[in-house]
């Protein structure tokens, strides 16, 4: 069966840092002497960017949790907060953190989409697909949300939903080289494999090196009857993966 042997790429974790931090003043106390300086929030927020941006997610937490005591109501420090959890792989901080985002600013699509990559992090896959449709509901046109949403049904096997949700990723974004893989991908796993064939197409088309595609892509025409066409892919994967074109090599001539 062609569903075992298609690698399905992970989520896509969409990490825009969103810098709506306080400027980080720095001031004399007049009871205090010249030498000694009061932090306010936006110190720790900026202190936790420098950090999360050469991946000290630890310190970047820390830092965030400080000026999270000092300005507790900041929606976007929270949301930096689960950021720096979700790259130190510490998920469930992540969604109590993105929640308490959510909390203060109910309209933050972007706290919804990655509440929803928590979860489906987690395992947690239908609190995955709620959270994907609230950051939808809130922004429609959020190819992102669309897009993981389709895998998170994808992981149900309900191919028809995600379907569908790439599709709508793809006329948000039409040049999204993984979601055509992904849907070629889904396509291929409802035994659709001209569909399939058509959209791993695209995908290379948008991404020549994408050696992935190329793989499945080759497998599919075999699967399809055209070994010759599978063969192409394989010596294409040559130059681009050789250990994916022996993966393929092995398929066609087992």
């Amino acid at each position: 069966m062609i569903s075992h042997l298609l690698k399905e790429k992970s989520v896509l974790l969409v990490l825009v840092f969103m810098i709506c931090s306080i400027p980080a003043f720095s001031f004399a106390d007049e009871d205090k002497t010249s030498n000694e300086v009061v932090k306010d929030a936006g110190y720790f927020i900026d202190l936790g960017h420098s950090y999360f941006d050469v991946e000290k997610y630890q310190e970047a937490i820390d830092a965030y949790k400080q000026a999270i005591r000092i300005k507790p109501n900041n929606a976007f420090t929270h949301y930096d907060l689960g950021l720096a959890y979700t790259k130190a792989g510490k998920y469930q901080e992540a969604i109590e953190a993105y929640k308490q985002a959510i909390k203060l600013k109910p309209d933050f699509a972007m706290a919804h989409h990655n509440l929803g990559h928590a979860y489906a992090k987690s395992g947690s896959y239908q609190g995955a697909i709620d959270a994907f449709k609230q950051a939808i509901k809130l922004k429609p046109d959020f190819a992102m949300a669309h897009y993981n949403l389709g895998h998170t049904y994808a992981k149900f096997d309900s191919f028809q939903e995600a379907i569908e949700a790439y599709k709508q990723a793809l006329k948000i974004k039409p040049d999204f080289a993984d979601a055509h893989y992904n849907l070629g991908h889904t396509y291929a796993k409802s035994d659709r494999y001209q569909e399939a064939i058509d959209a791993f197409k695209q995908a290379i088309k948008l991404k020549p090196d994408f050696a992935d595609a190329h793989l499945n892509l080759g497998y599919t025409f075999f699967v399809f009857g055209d070994k010759d066409s599978a063969l192409d892919q394989y010596k294409i994967l040559k130059d681009l993966n050789r250990e994916k074109a022996n993966k393929l090599f092995n398929i066609i001539y087992p």
